[in-house]
């Protein structure tokens, strides 16, 4: 009896967790189609690069979707700190380049405002 009882306890945690992988999946690779565009100009701006000039962040190595930004200088227990929520809330679409000097732009779902950091 035990050892249904475990066989069926985790056949469920097998089955909830490949949901999970799933929906992360694809909600992530429709978050990336949706916004990888608006992402790479945002971050293309931030450098202050003329629109004239190649866009490094349209071909984009990696492109991942993350909660909170991690370019953010916020601690955990810094609740009162304005960027709290930014950094620890907030969905972020982060695009890191490729090359000698690969860079990092996370670019705020929420507010739609991008921050580049070197890798």
């Amino acid at each position: 009896m035990r050892l249904l009882v475990l066989t069926v306890a985790l056949l469920a945690g097998l089955k909830v967790w490949t949901q999970d992988r799933v929906y992360r999946t694809t909600v992530g690779a429709t978050v990336i189609s949706a916004y990888r565009d608006r992402a790479a100009d945002a971050c293309h701006g931030v450098l202050g690069k003329a629109k004239a000039a190649a866009n490094p962040w349209a071909s984009a190595a990696s492109a991942d979707v993350v909660v909170g930004d991690p370019n953010a200088d916020v601690a955990l227990w810094d609740v009162d700190n304005p960027m709290w929520e930014v950094r620890f809330r907030h969905p972020h679409l982060v695009l890191t380049t490729a090359g000698r000097e690969p860079r990092t732009c996370a670019f705020d779902l929420a507010i739609g405002m991008a921050s580049v950091r070197p890798r």
